[in-house]
Protein backbone atom coordinates (compact mmCIF):
# COMPACT_ATOMS: atom_id res chain seq x y z
CA UNK A 1 0.00 0.00 0.00
CA UNK A 2 1.21 3.43 -0.87
CA UNK A 3 0.98 5.61 2.06
CA UNK A 4 0.27 8.69 -0.07
CA UNK A 5 -2.25 6.81 -2.16
CA UNK A 6 -5.02 8.76 -0.34
CA UNK A 7 -6.20 11.39 1.71
CA UNK A 8 -7.62 8.24 3.95
CA UNK A 9 -4.59 6.32 4.04
CA UNK A 10 -1.88 9.49 4.61
CA UNK A 11 -3.07 9.81 8.50
CA UNK A 12 -4.14 7.68 11.24
CA UNK A 13 -6.97 8.54 14.09
CA UNK A 14 -6.20 7.78 16.96
CA UNK A 15 -8.85 8.02 19.82
CA UNK A 16 -8.32 8.28 23.68
CA UNK A 17 -10.25 7.28 26.57
CA UNK A 18 -12.25 10.06 26.10
CA UNK A 19 -13.15 9.84 22.72
CA UNK A 20 -11.27 12.35 21.25
CA UNK A 21 -9.60 11.99 17.80
CA UNK A 22 -5.80 13.07 17.23
CA UNK A 23 -5.18 12.32 13.33
CA UNK A 24 -1.19 11.55 13.28
CA UNK A 25 0.40 11.19 9.90
CA UNK A 26 0.80 7.38 9.20
CA UNK A 27 4.38 7.52 8.16
CA UNK A 28 4.98 8.89 11.46
CA UNK A 29 2.81 6.09 13.31
CA UNK A 30 4.22 3.48 11.44
CA UNK A 31 7.63 4.57 13.45
CA UNK A 32 5.96 3.33 16.89
CA UNK A 33 6.22 -0.35 17.36
CA UNK A 34 2.66 -1.23 18.46
CA UNK A 35 1.17 0.92 15.83
CA UNK A 36 2.94 0.08 13.30
CA UNK A 37 1.88 -3.67 13.99
CA UNK A 38 -1.73 -3.02 14.05
CA UNK A 39 -1.86 -1.32 10.93
CA UNK A 40 0.16 -3.46 9.72
CA UNK A 41 -1.17 -7.08 10.83
CA UNK A 42 -4.50 -8.98 10.36
CA UNK A 43 -6.19 -6.22 12.65
CA UNK A 44 -9.08 -4.28 12.49
CA UNK A 45 -7.23 -1.14 12.72
CA UNK A 46 -5.04 -2.16 9.16
CA UNK A 47 -8.31 -1.81 7.94
CA UNK A 48 -9.95 1.41 9.36
CA UNK A 49 -6.87 3.32 10.15
CA UNK A 50 -8.61 4.30 13.40
CA UNK A 51 -6.58 3.03 16.65
CA UNK A 52 -8.68 3.37 20.24
CA UNK A 53 -6.68 3.79 23.14
CA UNK A 54 -9.05 2.91 25.82
CA UNK A 55 -6.75 3.55 28.95
CA UNK A 56 -4.65 6.67 27.30
CA UNK A 57 -6.06 9.74 28.44
CA UNK A 58 -6.22 12.80 25.63
CA UNK A 59 -4.05 15.34 27.44
CA UNK A 60 -1.31 11.99 27.19
CA UNK A 61 -2.08 10.98 23.81
CA UNK A 62 -1.51 14.59 22.56
CA UNK A 63 1.63 15.12 24.45
CA UNK A 64 2.75 11.45 22.89
CA UNK A 65 1.82 12.55 19.29
CA UNK A 66 3.51 16.09 19.95
CA UNK A 67 6.26 14.29 21.24
CA UNK A 68 6.25 11.92 18.08
CA UNK A 69 6.14 15.31 15.40
CA UNK A 70 8.99 16.70 17.65
CA UNK A 71 11.38 13.13 17.06
CA UNK A 72 10.22 13.15 13.18
CA UNK A 73 11.41 16.53 12.88
CA UNK A 74 14.65 16.27 14.99
CA UNK A 75 15.98 12.81 14.60
CA UNK A 76 18.45 13.96 11.41
CA UNK A 77 18.53 17.63 12.74
CA UNK A 78 22.26 18.89 12.35
CA UNK A 79 21.07 22.13 14.29
CA UNK A 80 21.14 22.33 18.11
CA UNK A 81 18.06 20.40 19.16
CA UNK A 82 15.05 22.62 21.35
CA UNK A 83 14.19 20.75 24.59
CA UNK A 84 10.82 18.77 24.55
CA UNK A 85 8.72 20.18 27.17
CA UNK A 86 6.68 18.33 29.63
CA UNK A 87 4.86 19.55 32.95
CA UNK A 88 5.80 17.81 35.84
CA UNK A 89 2.24 16.76 36.60
CA UNK A 90 1.98 15.38 33.07
CA UNK A 91 4.74 13.24 33.01
CA UNK A 92 3.91 10.44 34.65
CA UNK A 93 0.80 9.89 32.61
CA UNK A 94 2.64 10.46 29.35
CA UNK A 95 5.95 8.30 30.31
CA UNK A 96 3.37 5.64 31.13
CA UNK A 97 1.42 6.06 27.65
CA UNK A 98 4.62 6.31 25.73
CA UNK A 99 6.09 3.05 27.53
CA UNK A 100 2.59 1.38 26.66
CA UNK A 101 2.98 2.64 23.22
CA UNK A 102 6.76 1.82 23.15
CA UNK A 103 7.86 4.47 21.66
Amino acid sequence: MDDDSSDETAYVKLISAEGSEIFLARRIAVKVEMIKAMLEGGYQESETGVIRFPDISTNALEKVVKYLHYKDRYSNSSLRIPEFTIDPEDALEVLVAASYLNC
